[in-house]
């Protein structure tokens, strides 16, 4: 009777050895090498597979049910709700087919040993909008909670897939990089996606009181810079006004005072009240205009003119030259403004070294012309010339060069001063036209100030 029962029973499992049909086993009686990490062509990690658990393309399942064929191992996984269905085959050492159901991908083990111990290039603290997450070389800290790391793996030193647990539940991370930083995935109850800690983030406190201390350093030197420029500005301020004295006084010189008074008493001891008197009024006016600017740094056009139109009568008096004062139509004399007399020493010049020395037919050009930005004053004389006025070793000449340096520093205070940039340019007409003589005198100013 026992016989019969065992040739029956033996019957019955006959056709499961035909059919090769499967066993139900446990994950500890898989062959040891299926247990690893196994990577797609392109080195992606798509399935590590251990005794505790199974990840799939970045998911983290508990095993439901394993079933040993010959060839091919059926597992049933499970996470919270979501069931999954999945088979390998061809197994061997290096490499197998993973089967989805939708797709069958070929997977090859990588030879990294299993490890506890995260690198140095992920060990930091992460971010995400609500939540931070520590990565330590042995745990994770994550709300509260600390999680022991059981599995780490890459397939590429950079990109770690990392499984921890606490209380038996095991949870997967994964970092990655893009073009818009270091991220990592952390599946707990939810997914969370945390940044890598910035170097701000790292080093706030640092850098807020740096920021701080920067800011009350920066303070303080901006307010010295400008108490040094406002000092600056008033010693400016002063050397122009004293160089602006020293030029009116240079023109009022004694040289010219001692001319005038000489003519206006030449013309009383002959008798001739009535040009004596004229060109003592010139002169007492020329006087008057000269001081009443003495105080001022602009003054408008019109009245520089009508200054160098009375210099110009009283120099007639004593000997006689043409001139002419020309002023561009397109110029308002009355709205621009120049610096008080800048321009009557050079006037001077031109007709005590310039025409004064030069015989037969006398005369000096004063034109005031404009372009986009810049009022420019042309003073040409036909006298001997620059170059032969230069040579010349007199006291008159010493006179001449401070008076055109007084003119030449009062144009770099103003420059200074003013943030612009007038410019004096002086030539000898015979180096352009062998045949003329004379000097040519160019002042660029600004049209404001």
């Amino acid at each position: 009777m026992k016989l019969k029962k065992g040739f029956f029973l033996f019957l019955l499992f006959i056709p499961k050895l035909i059919l090769g049909q499967g066993v139900s086993v446990l994950p500890s009686y898989l062959p040891e090498y299926v247990f690893g990490t196994w990577v797609n062509d392109k080195n992606e990690i798509v399935l590590i597979i251990s005794e505790d658990y199974i990840v799939i393309q970045n998911e983290l399942y508990g095993y439901n049910n394993i079933v040993k064929e010959k060839e091919k191992i059926n597992f049933t996984c499970v996470h919270n709700d979501n069931v999954q269905y999945i088979n390998v085959t061809k197994i061997n050492a290096s490499n197998i087919l993973l089967d989805e159901g939708f797709k069958i991908t070929q997977l090859n083990k990588i030879a990294v040993n299993k490890t506890n111990k995260l690198p140095k290039s992920i060990i930091d603290n992460w971010y995400s909008l609500k939540n931070k997450i520590e990565l330590k070389e042995n745990e994770v800290l994550f709300s509260d909670n600390s999680y022991k790391i059981d599995y780490v793996t890459s397939s590429n030193g950079v990109n770690y897939h990392i499984i921890v647990y606490n209380s038996g539940e095991y949870s997967l991370l994964y970092n990655y990089i893009n073009d818009n930083g270091h991220y990592l995935n952390a599946n707990f109850l939810k997914t969370i996606v945390f940044e890598k800690a910035s170097f701000f983030r790292k080093y706030k406190s640092i850098l807020i009181t740096l920021f701080i201390a920067l800011v009350l350093l920066i303070s303080y030197c901006l307010i010295k810079w400008k108490i040094t420029i406002a000092k600056n500005k008033e010693v400016t301020k002063r050397l122009l006004v004293e160089m602006q004295l020293k030029s009116i006084r240079s023109q009022m010189n004694p040289h010219f005072l001692f001319n005038a008074l000489s003519a206006i008493q030449n013309l009383i001891n002959k008798g001739d009240n009535d040009k004596a008197n004229h060109y003592l009024t010139e002169f007492s006016q020329l006087m008057r205009l000269t001081l009443d600017k003495s105080e001022k740094g602009l003054v408008p056009l019109y009245d520089e003119i009508e200054s160098i139109k009375k210099y110009l009568e009283l120099e007639c008096l004593r000997f006689p030259f043409e001139y002419r004062i020309y002023v561009d139509s397109k110029i308002n004399k009355h709205n621009i403004e120049i610096p008080a007399m800048l321009i009557q020493p050079f006037v001077e010049n031109a007709i005590i070294h310039g025409l004064n020395e030069k015989k037969g037919e006398k005369h000096v050009s004063i034109d005031f012309k404009i372009d986009e930005k810049n009022l420019i004053c042309y003073i040409i004389d036909n006298g001997i010339g620059i170059n032969k006025v230069q040579a010349k070793k007199t006291s008159n000449l010493k006179r001449e060069k401070y008076g055109l340096k007084l003119a030449k520093d009062r144009i770099n205070l103003i420059n200074e001063n003013y943030k612009t940039n007038a410019i004096i340019k002086i030539t000898d007409i015979s180096d352009s036209e062998n045949e003329k003589t004379g000097t040519k005198v160019e002042i660029s100013m600004p049209l404001k100030y």
